[in-house]
């Protein structure tokens, strides 16, 4: 292979790490209320989240953050229930149970957590972060992205039932979405076969 061909390859290469890097798009959402209330015990939650991304898009990593989340107290069977939901109502929706006891979204959606201070009584500086890829929830994330809302609806979205009163300072919700382009090293492997093809005809 001659200079000018082995350098050809190298910016074959370099184009198809720059297409990797250029193609991810990385979306954060926060609800009305950023802290939804701090969680108080006697609400439970809706957020729905209209994230639509293009039909070329995947959603490829995912987190769920509780920014510096701790329990008012340590008491027994205190309990935060995470659920990812599919066309919740749109925007951040409170309802009262009177911290009822148990998980008012059992049987809906994926429950993603139940998360337990067992400390409580003060600030951790502690983050709850939950990675959907992690957890084995990106596909049930893309196919919940790709339904269509109704009236008021989001296409995706939490349920999040304290029971108990879990103080933070922010939730929120992080998401890249990745165009599928060919792997740099699937690119550098075509150039080479055309540089290779190119010489033998020549």
């Amino acid at each position: 292979m001659t200079n000018k061909e082995t350098l050809t390859l190298l910016m074959v290469v370099m184009v198809g790490l720059s297409a990797a890097t250029i193609a991810n798009a990385t979306d954060v959402f926060k609800p009305t209320s950023i802290d939804l209330s701090d969680l108080s015990h006697e609400k439970y939650f809706t957020w729905g989240i209209d994230l639509t991304p293009s039909a070329s898009e995947v959603i490829t990593r995912a987190t769920l953050t509780f920014t510096n989340i701790w329990d008012w107290t340590t008491e027994k069977n205190d309990h935060l229930f995470t659920h990812l939901l599919d066309n919740p109502n749109s925007g951040a929706v409170s309802y009262i149970d009177n911290q009822g006891g148990g998980d008012n979204f059992v049987g809906q959606g994926v429950l993603v957590g139940n998360w337990s201070d067992l400390h409580g009584g003060h600030a951790m500086n502690f983050d709850l972060v939950y990675d959907f890829g992690a957890l084995g929830l990106l596909d049930t994330l893309n196919a919940y992205a790709a339904t269509t809302p109704g009236s008021g609806k989001a296409n995706l979205g939490f349920g999040i039932d304290p029971d108990c009163h879990y103080y933070n300072s922010g939730v929120k919700f992080t998401v890249i979405n990745t165009n599928p382009v060919p792997e740099p090293a699937t690119i550098a492997l075509l150039g080479l076969g055309g540089l290779l093809l190119r010489r033998r005809r020549n």
